[in-house]
């Protein structure tokens, strides 16, 4: 019975429709700020951890052995959670399991949420308000943005939006329907703890090794997907071929193995060049160039960013659905 229930549970591709319909609730109403949000949960958690491993461990062996046992713990008690909540659905009633599918996954994805982080930056860019579009990009990248100036606010947020193709879209709905919502938590969970703890600087070269590492496992296979998809994507401007063909020459010049993959296919469908200075706590970092630009950044070029982020995400909505379909002979469970 146990064995039949954890089946349901983690084989995501019996349960798309209920899959689909969570991303239509995040497209249709975004992510909800509340303080109890999951990741916000997970965050707390991985806090915890961090403070309590700073307590014990002091030399860089000690920091990477606790930071192991940190994604150890994270990992596995988030999923263990989401699984038992699923278990119980289950139990109760078939139409509580499916209810919990659809929460599950409309807040593990985030279309809605990049698409208007990029738009927030947008608007004050179109209207000149340089501060105030430095200040939402800020929310949504780890470098300095007080001195950027607007061709830097732009190549950032794509930058951002092409790298969060995968971390929001791309790698959420392939673990989804790989092994179901708590496929999804265990990557969430990693991909969070990447954003807290997975620099490469002093504080957390050490503590943060075991997740960056983790979260490039896991997204590797997501990301060249994303590449992909963009290219795909660019079909309807005619710029395939150089999409594709920008994801494979520079896709990998970027210090990450993934990252680079979306950001080069994303500079190929835009016809510009990412990469450069970027300066992340008082420290100056050189991006190799990515792509090629015959002229110069525009302020529409974000717009042209999100409309593409919105096609992957029902090109790889829709392509996950129909190999489901394909896998399991049905559509409806």
């Amino acid at each position: 019975m146990l064995t039949s229930q954890l089946f349901s549970v983690w084989l995501g591709v019996r349960e798309t429709p209920w899959i689909l319909l969570g991303v239509v609730m995040d497209i249709l109403f975004s992510d909800p700020p509340w303080r109890y949000h999951p990741v916000r949960l997970i965050g707390h958690v991985i806090n915890a951890f961090e403070s309590l491993s700073r307590r014990f461990a002091r030399s860089p062996l000690q920091l990477r052995i606790a930071g192991v046992m940190l994604v150890t713990a994270v990992l596995l008690g988030v999923s263990a959670l989401v699984t038992a909540l699923l278990v119980v659905a289950h139990i109760f009633s078939i139409w509580a399991f499916r209810i919990l599918i659809v929460l599950l996954t409309y807040w593990g994805v985030a279309i809605r949420g990049l698409a208007e982080a990029a738009i927030a930056i947008y608007r004050p860019l179109a209207q000149g308000h340089w501060e105030e579009a430095r200040l939402y990009l800020s929310m949504i990248v780890g470098r300095e943005t007080e001195k950027l100036d607007p061709a830097e606010i732009i190549r950032g947020t794509i930058e951002s939006v092409a790298e969060n193709t995968c971390d929001s879209i791309v790698a959420p709905l392939f673990f989804t329907f790989l092994a179901g919502p708590a496929g999804l938590w265990l990557y969430k969970a990693a991909n969070t703890m990447d954003s807290m703890i997975g620099y490469n600087n002093p504080q957390y070269h050490d503590l943060g090794w075991a997740a960056a590492k983790v979260d490039d496992i896991l997204n590797w296979i997501p990301a060249r997907i994303s590449g992909v998809a963009i290219a795909v994507a660019a079909i309807l401007d005619g710029r395939f071929h150089q999409s594709y063909e920008m994801m494979r020459k520079d896709g990998r010049r970027h210090p990450s193995p993934n990252s680079g993959i979306s950001e080069a296919a994303m500079a190929g469908a835009l016809d510009v060049q990412l990469g450069g200075f970027n300066t992340y706590h008082g420290v100056v970092s050189l991006r190799p160039k990515i792509g090629q630009s015959n002229g110069p950044m525009t302020v529409p070029m974000i717009i042209h960013a999100v409309s593409i982020v919105m096609r992957v995400a029902l090109l790889v909505s829709l392509t996950f659905a129909f190999l489901a379909v394909a896998l399991t002979g049905r559509w409806l469970p």
